[in-house]
């Protein structure tokens, strides 16, 4: 039997961008909900187009990319970049725009708090679809952060204590030696030299994180995700954060979530439903969680607003 046949490259053609999009694709729903916004009211950086300088890149077709991007596991802003120069969906979706992934990534960014907005107005469309109750759980998600990068007080009390011995060991080995190039055990005296400096600069630099987590009370410190902290998971301890999300039980849509720095669950449902509950006030929203959530000061703060 013959192969399919193949499209001839050097066929003309006359089709328009949009043809080329199917029209069930989930890209035109982005679009049309996106063009449904106002950018300026939800507080989008460049929401109002400058009168001088070089034209910026409209935020209505970065957030569309973003959600697009999130739609379809794209995470990275490189991997967005490159999908607005090949991907037929994105180039429709995005008008042809081609930013770099900096430009991306910086408005990621620069709106982080914005898109839980753009998150809350989508849910509005489906109000009346949400008619079962609240289920409120929590999640912990894995950060940036490398478990050496986050610091207790007794951690940083450790390191420090560690580093004087080490500083006077050294010190001890230094006075033994006349001699520069004379060995001293194991280093000569130049190296112990450019050990006791490297050693005093770690100590200070770790002194200085003592003392700001003092000044700020501060039980953790991440130095790469600032509000992540070393959480009990399944598998021992994690650096991460703890990510409440309420779900409709009929639909088992995302309605509402709320990035936390606690590891535990305790005195969470107030704070995970109040945003839906002040979207459908004329309701009582029913909802329910496992025991790590009871707290008795928590359930009489639901009850006030409207939530059993």
């Amino acid at each position: 039997m013959p192969y399919v046949e193949t499209i001839s490259r050097n066929q003309l053609k006359i089709l328009s961008l949009d043809m080329m999009v199917d029209q069930k694709s989930i890209a035109r729903v982005i679009d049309t909900f996106v063009n449904s916004l106002n950018m300026e009211e939800l507080g989008f950086t460049r929401a109002k187009s400058a009168i001088e300088g070089r034209p910026a890149y409209p935020p209505q077709e970065l957030l569309k990319l973003y959600i697009y991007g999130h739609r379809y596991s794209i995470r990275s802003s490189r991997k967005l970049a490159y999908a607005c120069c090949v991907n037929l969906e994105v180039i429709w979706l995005t008008g042809g725009m081609q930013p770099d992934f900096r430009t991306i990534s910086d408005f990621r960014k620069d709106n982080v708090e914005v898109l839980k907005k753009v998150f809350l107005e989508f849910n509005k469309r489906f109000l009346d679809l949400l008619i079962g109750y609240q289920s409120v759980d929590g999640t912990k998600i894995f950060a940036n952060n490398s478990k050496d990068k986050n610091f207790t007080g007794s951690k940083l009390d450790d390191r420090i204590s560690w580093l004087k011995n080490h500083i006077e060991e050294y010190m001890r080995q230094l006075e033994q030696s006349d001699d520069e190039e004379e060995l001293t055990g194991k280093f000569t005296a130049k190296e112990l030299n450019e050990k006791i400096a490297e050693a005093k600069e770690r100590l200070e630099k770790y002194e200085k994180y003592r003392t700001f987590m003092e000044e700020n009370n501060l039980s953790q410190m991440s130095l790469t995700d600032e509000d992540a902290r070393l959480m009990k998971v399944r598998n021992g301890f994690a650096v991460a954060h703890n990510v409440e999300t309420s779900v409709d039980s009929e639909t088992h849509m995302i309605t509402n979530y709320n990035v936390i720095s606690n590891g535990t669950d305790y005195g969470q449902m107030e704070a995970t439903l109040l945003d839906i509950k002040k979207a459908i006030p004329d309701k009582i929203l029913e909802s329910t969680a496992d025991k790590g959530y009871e707290s008795e000061e928590d359930m009489a703060g639901c009850l006030l607003n409207g939530i059993i």
